[in-house]
């Protein structure tokens, strides 16, 4: 692992552990056993180091869920791979998607814009999903703003609550959130 590429594992470790107001850089030094200044050798400051963590993860999703969307036809069967593949990373990457979820208020000016852009983008693979879902007669008329929410709600919580070894793996829990979110709680 590179000396960058360690700074950034031990930022989001401590990040998600301590929370970034409460993380300094001496902090992250100390951490990676490393000089202080080799942090500022690769990141301006510790906003720096945050907005490289979130850009990178919220990129790295985009990917994923692109690549649904261009290899599975079927509008239905790519919304439920979006989703079970976002819960998946969200469990893989669950530090980096506590961060984008819950520290991302902490970057200002271009940072934020851009970390704002990276959701957006997502926000927007989503919609596509819905759209297409609406123009195949396969959705209610809904509110599609208000389903897109529902799904990320559904979504960006997960990593607050799943804890892993208990009953049902990520995969169970994709499923039946989709379940609930095509179906519903009530009986017809």
């Amino acid at each position: 692992m590179d000396k960058k590429e360690l700074l950034a594992r031990t930022a989001i470790d401590l990040f998600a552990k301590k929370g970034y107001a409460n993380t300094s850089i001496r902090d992250i030094g100390k951490a990676a056993k490393v000089n202080v200044a080799l942090i500022y050798y690769y990141f301006k400051d510790k906003e720096a180091l945050l907005q490289h963590i979130i850009e990178r993860s919220g990129r790295e999703l985009a990917v994923i869920l692109k690549e649904i969307q261009t290899t599975e036809p079927d509008p239905l069967e790519c919304l439920k791979k979006m989703i079970v593949r976002q819960i998946l990373h969200s469990s893989e990457s669950w530090k980096e998607t506590k961060l984008m979820a819950m520290e991302g208020d902490q970057l200002h000016g271009q940072a934020r814009n851009e970390s704002l852009r990276l959701q957006r983008e997502i926000y927007g693979l989503y919609m596509t999903q819905l759209k297409r879902l609406k123009e195949s007669n396969l959705l209610n008329d809904i509110n599609l703003t208000v389903g897109n929410f529902v799904v990320f709600g559904m979504i960006n919580w997960f990593y607050r609550w799943y804890k892993e070894g208990k009953p049902l793996d990520e995969k169970e829990i994709a499923d039946e959130m989709i379940r609930i979110l095509l179906f519903g709680f009530l009986k017809r």
